[in-house]
């Protein structure tokens, strides 16, 4: 081969040439594809080394305690002018301790209503908070030790009746097998003599007895007497082939067969006799009926006399055959006694057994839900009624002069029911109409100032606009804060800040508000699927603590909130361990991981990987 360059040789120099015209033309274009390529692959090499660590919690046990419902807004200081104190029940007026042109202090009686129908209330709503708590504490109290050991008695004498009624069947059984056992005796008797009746020929040598007869009778009379021999022939062939066919399956059933077994047996043999009695029966009316209607007198002569000893025989095997068939009867009427008794046994045991094991169980845990928050209910009731009572009572919500009294003693209350000029100053803050909803006259509140840091003073709310102000399409409402105890640091047109108490729930289980989780209309909490011990939550409040399994979702109804707290109403009860926080963090791993293949994140399989939570807690 010469050595000039091939095709394909050219080509690819070619193609590099023009490579290093485009670099050289191009090198700003060139540095960026590097430096992005080095970028990817310096992101794509870290991704794939990258683990999600494990998640760790922070656990707590719910507790009891009390969460505040407040609203902030914000106005100046103004010198208080003309309040009207308007009455918060409708009572009659019972006294008037104060007159126009009066100077008061704040606290002081104005005027006094009728209490009669908010102290009954009161009173009701005491007792039934009382008779909630009563259920609650007669609903989660251990069983008393006498009730214990009645419900555990009640379970030893059903299993004992239970055993009793056990061994009766089978003593029953063994005592019906014995009994078969003698009528088996007595009914090869019986069928001997059935067909040494129906075969013999006792009264004609060329004749069976039965045929015998009927040619005894005068020709006028066979006619009349065969149906009854007829009778005789079949009553016989079912009897003897019922009693053959009993005779092998009594011979072939050993006395520890199944209760089916035996009942079967039992029933068959029952039936055998019955035929057995039938076929007696029709051998008695042949005989009866050629004895009554065989004619004496016309020179004939008289009938054989076995005739009278067939019929004592056939007098005999009824006998037998009704004391085998009532020895067969009360056999069975015992065995279905005895299937009676265990089967009410065996009820009686399972209600012992249940009522037992719900004495130790407890209590429902969803009976005490509700328990509980009939509880709160009725708290709740017992607030409101004590804020009437003490509504009862109207008093100067601060210092200053009575201006009108438009009260009547022995009248209902008008409102206003007292007009007065207050001395000092008052904060008037504006809050829109939502949060205007929510206060309500004598609320306590908190006071900041802008000019004097530091200085926070109580007051309580103690005028509210009936009417709002709208401003572009927004409506807003004024609202006067009084102060408990006058400052003479405060002046009028000061900017002040207030925080109103709205609601105070006492006595409730409160959480922290991380704890918390909503998905769309579920709101739920969660708890780890393992109970920790004592050491392990107090060690979670410190980084957290990493769980063998993934948290159970808890369903909760919740109540009121504040920025920190939810009152849990429903789903969680006093010492349930709780998740309040979830920690989670990345690492390095020192091996890479397959290009593509799935990570494990603990906390995406938990949310599911969408915001969603893990398994439900059982029974949830």
């Amino acid at each position: 081969m010469n050595g000039g360059s091939s095709p394909s040789m050219a080509k690819q120099i070619t193609a590099t040439a023009k490579v290093r015209r485009f670099v050289g033309a191009h090198k700003v274009i060139t540095g960026i594809i590097v430096i992005g390529a080095v970028v990817g692959g310096w992101y794509w090499y870290g991704s794939a080394h990258v683990v999600v660590a494990a998640p760790r919690y922070v656990v707590e046990k719910a507790t009891t305690g009390t969460v505040i419902a407040s609203i902030s807004g914000s106005g100046q200081m103004q010198a208080q002018a003309t309040i009207d104190i308007k009455p918060q029940v409708s009572e009659n007026v019972t006294a008037i301790p104060v007159r126009v042109g009066q100077a008061v202090r704040a606290g002081q009686l104005l005027v006094q209503l009728d209490t009669k129908n908010e102290a009954r209330a009161l009173t009701q709503a005491q007792l039934q908070l009382q008779s909630a708590q009563i259920s609650f504490a007669k609903l989660t109290e251990a069983p008393a030790t006498t009730t214990l050991i009645q419900n555990q008695n009640a379970v030893t004498q059903a299993q004992t009746t239970l055993t009793d009624a056990n061994a009766s069947l089978g003593k029953d059984y063994q005592t019906g097998l014995n009994t078969l056992s003698g009528a088996f005796v007595d009914f090869q008797n019986v069928v001997t003599g059935l067909q040494n009746f129906v075969n013999g020929t006792d009264i004609n040598k060329f004749q069976n007895d039965p045929d015998a007869y009927v040619n005894l009778m005068p020709v006028y009379l066979q006619a009349g007497t065969v149906p009854y021999r007829d009778k005789v022939v079949s009553s016989f062939a079912a009897a003897s082939a019922a009693y053959h066919q009993n005779l092998i399956d009594y011979h072939a059933t050993p006395r520890n067969a199944s209760g089916a077994t035996l009942d079967a047996l039992f029933t068959e043999t029952y039936h055998t006799g019955q035929s057995m009695s039938d076929a007696v029966k029709a051998i008695k009316d042949f005989l009866n009926y050629i004895v009554n209607t065989y004619p004496t007198g016309q020179g004939l002569s008289a009938l054989p006399t076995i005739t009278n000893t067939l019929q004592t025989n056939m007098g005999a095997y009824t006998n037998t055959m009704s004391g085998d068939l009532g020895n067969l009867a009360n056999t069975t009427n015992a065995i279905t006694s005895d299937k009676t008794a265990i089967a009410n046994a065996q009820f009686s045991l399972n209600q012992a057994s249940s009522s037992l094991a719900d004495l130790l169980a407890g209590a429902n845990p969803l009976d005490a839900q509700s328990s509980q928050l009939s509880i709160s209910q009725q708290k709740l009731s017992v607030q409101t009624a004590e804020q009437n009572l003490a509504a009862d009572s109207i008093r100067a919500p601060v210092d200053g002069i009575i201006s009108a009294l438009p009260s009547v003693v022995g009248a209902a209350v008008p409102s206003p029911a007292v007009s007065m000029v207050g001395s000092g100053t008052v904060a008037q803050i504006t809050l829109n109409e939502v949060d205007a909803a929510k206060v309500k006259m004598g609320d306590a509140a908190t006071l900041t100032f802008d000019a004097i840091s530091g200085l926070s003073l109580a007051g309580k709310v103690v005028q509210i606009d009936p009417v709002g102000t709208v401003s572009q399409g927004v409506v807003s409402y004024n609202v006067q804060i009084a102060l408990w105890a006058a400052n003479d640091q405060i002046k009028p047109g000061m900017s002040v800040s207030a925080t109103i108490v709205t609601q105070v729930d006492q006595d409730v289980i409160a959480v922290p508000n991380a704890a918390i989780v909503k998905q769309g209309t579920a709101t739920y909490i969660l708890e780890p699927a393992a109970p920790l011990t004592d050491e392990q939550v107090a060690s979670s409040s410190s980084g957290g603590i990493a769980l063998a399994a993934l948290p159970a979702r808890v369903p909760v109804t919740v109540g009121l909130s504040n920025s920190t707290m939810t009152e849990i109403t429903s789903g969680v009860n006093v010492g349930d361990q709780i998740v309040v926080r979830t920690i989670t963090g990345t690492g390095t791993a020192a091996q890479t991981t397959t290009s593509g293949a799935a990570s494990t994140n603990p906390l995406r399989a938990l949310t599911g990987g969408g915001g969603g939570f893990g398994g439900a807690r059982p029974g949830n």
